[in-house]
């Protein structure tokens, strides 16, 4: 927990041991201290973004806020696959060029209208 001078606007990470405690705000959240070194700071709790964000959109979104719309993240990189050594690919058989396709006649009363245009569309030079 962070501590914030509302005097001086210096950050303290923690309030020293050997502080004296002057006042302590009722229904302030600023508290008054006095320093070994003789210096007096009205210290309150530091507020997040996050916390100060929350503060003031409560309601509705703002535009241009980063807590509103944050940036999307990057996507990661996709790892580089290895390449085949030139003897694993002299091994591997080949596929043929293309594939006919066989209709049945009682395949095609299955068929939806889409499926056998894109077949009449393929087959049709």
């Amino acid at each position: 927990m962070s501590w914030r001078c509302a005097t001086c606007d210096k950050l303290f990470e923690t309030i020293p041991e050997d502080t004296v405690l002057l006042s302590k705000g009722a229904f302030s959240r600023v508290t008054v201290y006095r320093f070994a070194d003789g210096t007096i700071h009205s210290l309150r709790q530091g507020r997040s973004a996050q916390t100060i964000h929350k503060t003031w959109h409560k309601i509705s979104k703002k535009l241009g806020c980063e807590f509103c719309f944050p940036l999307p993240e990057p996507e990661p990189e996709p790892e580089p696959q290895p390449e085949l050594p030139v003897e694993v690919l002299a091994e591997l058989p080949e596929l043929p060029a293309s594939i006919p396709e066989q209709i049945e006649d009682e395949d095609v009363e299955s068929l939806t209208p889409m499926q056998m245009a894109f077949r009449r569309q393929r087959t049709e030079p």
